[in-house]
C-alpha cells in the first residue's frame, strides 16, 4: 500500500511539473525572471532577444518590413496592447492626425515617439488629445501644419486634454497674448504646450533681465515673431548676445534690436558675424570709430532681418546707375532705410531725379534721401509748383528737408501758398507720360 500510495505522488509531482513547464513556455518573454535560470538567454544580447520578435502585420503593411521592424525594436518595455489593439492604433494615426502625409508621415512619428504603441488600448484618450490640438492649433488654418508638427513631437499626443488646455491657459496669463496671438504662437511653436510652467517663467525673466523686456506690446512682437525664444537654453540665447557685444553692437541696443529683429535670438552665430562683416566689407560701416556700428542700427535697426541678398542686390543696382563703391557705401551710410526699398522702386525714384529734373548720379549721392522719400509730396509737388511759377531751381535744392525750407529758402512762396498747390492736386498730372 505504502508503494502504491508513493508511486501516485510520483505521478502527481511529474504532471504537476510538466503543467508548470507549460504555462511558462506559453508566457511572454520576461527577462527580469527567465532569464536569470536560462543560462542561454542571460548572456545572450537583450537586443537580439527583441528582434526575434516579430512587429505586428499592421506595422508591416503600414510601414513596409524594414522600418516596421526598426520601430518594433525601439517598442518600450513592458506588455503592450495586443496586435488588434496597435492595428487600431495605426489606422487612426493614418485616418486622424497624420492624415495629411501617412505614408512619409507615420514612420515619423513612431519613431520619434515608441510610447504611443503603450496608450493603443487608450484611444478615445488620445482622440481628446487630438481634439485639443486642433482646437489650439487652429488646423483649419493649416491641416498640414498640424500633421507635422505631430510627426514631429508626438509627445503632444501623450498629454491628456486638460493638460494641454491648462498649458495654454497659463501661457496666455504669463504672456498676456490674446487668444489670436496665443494660436499664433503655439502654431508655430507647439511644443510650448509640453513645458513646465516653471521654465516658461524663467525664460520671461531673462528677457526682463537681460534685454529690459516687459510684458506689453514689445514683448508681444517677440513672442510672435520667435516663439522658440521660450524653449532655448539661457547659455543658447545668451551666446547670441554675446556674439552681437563682440561684433561691435553697444549693449544699450541689444533689446530695441531683439524687439524690431527678434530671431536675433536663434540666428546662426556665423550669419551674425557675416552681416556684419557685410557692413564693414562694403564700407558702408567704417572699422574706425567703433561707435560708427551702433549709429548704422540706430538708423536701421532691422538691419539683421534683411537677407544677404538683398543686402548686395541693392549695392550692386547703386552701382548700375553710376556710383562707384565709395559713393554707393555713403548712400547706404547716410539712408540705410534704403536697403529696406524694393528695387523697381529705387529705380522709379532714380529715374525722376536724373531724366525728369535733370540731377546726375554724383549729385544724387548729395540728397540720397531722393530714393527714399514720398515722390508725390516731395520731388513731384515741388517740381511742378517750381515749373508752374517759372522758378529756376538746381535738382538738389528740390530736395531740401522739409516744406518750409523749400519755401523760404528755394521757392520764395509763403506756406499756405505752397499747401494750397498741393491741395488743389493738379501737380500729378504734370508728369503722365514722363517715361520714367
Amino acid at each position: 500500500m505504502v508503494g502504491k500510495e508513493r508511486c501516485t505522488s510520483l505521478i502527481h509531482m511529474r504532471a504537476l511539473t510538466a503543467g508548470c513547464l507549460l504555462a511558462a513556455a506559453s508566457l511572454p518573454l520576461l527577462p527580469n525572471r527567465f532569464e536569470a535560470h536560462c543560462p542561454r538567454v542571460r548572456h545572450a544580447p537583450r537586443a537580439a532577444i527583441l528582434q526575434d520578435v516579430a512587429p505586428p502585420p499592421a506595422f508591416v503593411e503600414a510601414l513596409d518590413a524594414e522600418r516596421a521592424a526598426e520601430i518594433w525594436a525601439r517598442r518600450p518595455a513592458g506588455t503592450l496592447p495586443n496586435a488588434d489593439r496597435q492595428a487600431e492604433l495605426i489606422e487612426w494615426l493614418k485616418m486622424g492626425p497624420l492624415a495629411h502625409d501617412p505614408d512619409r508621415l507615420l514612420y515619423t512619428c513612431l519613431r520619434n515617439e515608441p510610447r504611443l504603441l503603450k496608450r493603443a488600448s487608450s484611444l478615445p484618450a488620445l482622440r481628446e488629445t487630438h481634439a485639443a490640438l486642433v482646437a489650439l492649433l487652429r488646423e483649419d488654418l493649416s491641416p498640414k501644419r498640424l500633421a507635422v508638427h505631430i510627426a514631429s513631437e508626438p509627445g503632444l499626443l501623450l498629454r491628456r486634454a486638460s493638460e494641454l488646455l491648462a498649458s495654454a491657459q497659463n501661457l496666455a496669463t504669463v504672456t498676456g497674448l490674446p487668444e489670436d496671438m496665443l494660436t499664433r504662437v503655439l502654431r508655430e511653436a507647439p511644443g510650448l504646450l509640453l513645458c513646465e510652467a516653471g521654465v516658461i517663467d524663467e525664460r520671461l525673466q531673462w528677457l526682463r533681465d537681460r534685454l529690459h523686456i516687459e510684458p506689453g506690446g514689445r514683448l508681444m512682437r517677440v513672442l510672435t515673431r520667435a516663439p522658440l525664444v521660450l524653449l532655448l537654453s539661457r547659455s543658447t540665447l545668451t551666446a547670441r548676445l554675446d556674439c552681437l557685444l563682440d561684433l561691435g553692437v553697444p549693449e544699450e541696443q541689444l533689446g530695441p534690436l531683439v524687439v524690431r529683429t527678434p530671431r536675433l535670438l536663434h540666428s546662426p552665430r556665423e550669419e551674425l558675424r557675416a552681416k556684419t562683416q557685410w557692413l564693414r566689407q562694403s564700407g558702408v560701416v567704417p572699422d574706425a570709430p567703433p561707435e560708427a556700428l551702433g549709429a548704422f542700427l540706430r538708423r536701421q535697426p532691422d538691419y539683421y532681418a534683411i537677407s544677404s541678398k538683398t543686402c548686395d542686390d541693392t549695392f550692386a543696382w547703386l552701382r548700375s546707375v553710376g556710383l562707384d563703391e565709395t559713393q554707393a557705401a555713403r548712400v547706404l551710410r547716410e539712408e540705410p532705410a534704403i536697403l529696406t526699398m524694393p528695387i523697381e522702386q529705387l529705380q522709379l525714384r532714380a529715374s525722376f531725379f536724373v531724366r525728369v529734373i535733370g540731377g546726375s548720379p554724383a549729385e544724387l549721392v548729395a540728397v540720397p534721401h531722393m530714393l527714399i522719400c514720398d515722390l508725390g509730396k516731395v520731388p513731384m509737388l515741388r517740381h511742378a509748383y517750381c515749373l508752374t511759377q517759372g522758378i529756376d531751381v538746381k535738382p538738389i535744392q528740390l530736395l531740401v528737408k522739409g516744406d518750409a525750407t523749400f519755401c523760404t529758402e528755394v521757392a520764395g512762396c509763403d506756406i499756405e501758398e505752397f499747401n494750397a498747390f498741393e491741395a488743389d492736386g493738379k501737380h500729378l498730372a504734370f508728369f503722365q507720360g514722363a517715361g520714367i
